[in-house]
């Protein structure tokens, strides 16, 4: 059996991460595997990919130690870059990610997830980076992720503890989007989470997510002139005239895909 199965929809793809006896701990495979799913899905100019993992215990528990365990110290390096790649790929791409988590989501398991767009969460799952326990550190690029969803502060103190954290607590600082309603199926709901978005223009949502991008924790001159550049490259794209034509004939939008 596969380490992963991908599932595909209209818009996009669900990738699932198929190893509920190791908490759906990452493995060299099963990141191959998103890359390949993330390639097939840009060449084809889809808009949304779905990230969740197998069972309802784990989302995914991080790097699986035991395929570690038989790599030399320069595999396990280029392991650690390949996935850090990937997450930073991940994070960048046009894609719209949504990280459905359906268990805990620690070390590894939690960087996937804050690589992807948005994170919908059920009530029980919970959430740690808990690398400094073991005498490491996040190595999957969550030292750059975790600071810039919930801030510096509250980043180093979550980092060097390696504590476990609620939904309650990560709706609260920004690290989870929205609580799922544990009576209807995860997948569903970050499907239509996904699809509220993916409705609108690509255009528009690529420049939105641009200037939030430059945005720092005061406003600069530099993420200003990132959002006039986008407003300007934006003002006459096919898509920006059409939703306007739309509003003005009172019907929905055709947005370019």
């Amino acid at each position: 059996m596969s380490d992963f199965t991908i599932e595909t929809l209209p818009e996009g793809a669900l990738f699932r991460i198929e190893r509920p006896a190791k908490l759906n701990a990452l493995t060299k495979p099963v990141l191959l595997g998103l890359a390949r799913c993330i390639d097939e899905l840009e060449a084809g100019r889809s808009r949304l990919l779905v990230v969740t993992g197998s069972g309802d215990r784990a989302f995914c528990a991080g790097t699986d130690l035991g395929e570690l365990q038989g790599l030399s110290a320069e595999a396990r390096l280029d392991k650690t870059a390949m996935a850090r790649d990937l997450l930073v790929r991940l994070h960048r791409s046009k894609l719209l990610s949504v990280a459905a988590l359906n268990g805990l989501a620690y070390g590894g398991g939690l960087e996937l997830a804050m690589a992807c767009t948005l994170r919908i969460a059920l009530p029980h799952v919970r959430l740690s980076l808990p690398e400094v326990k073991l005498g490491l550190l996040p190595a999957y690029a969550g030292t750059q992720f975790l600071p810039a969803l919930v801030g510096k502060a509250r980043a180093l103190e979550i980092m060097m503890t390696g504590r476990t954290l609620d939904t309650s607590e990560a709706l609260a600082i920004g690290l989870v989007h929205r609580l799922a309603d544990a009576r209807t199926p995860l997948v569903e709901q970050a499907l239509a989470f996904g699809r509220e978005i993916t409705q609108w223009s690509p255009t528009a949502l690529a420049a939105i997510r641009a200037c939030v991008e430059a945005a720092g924790d005061t406003v600069t001159d530099a993420g200003v002139a990132t959002e006039d550049a986008a407003v300007r490259a934006n003002f006459n794209s096919p898509d920006a005239r059409e939703g306007v034509a739309a509003f003005l004939e009172k019907r929905p939008p055709r947005f370019s895909r």
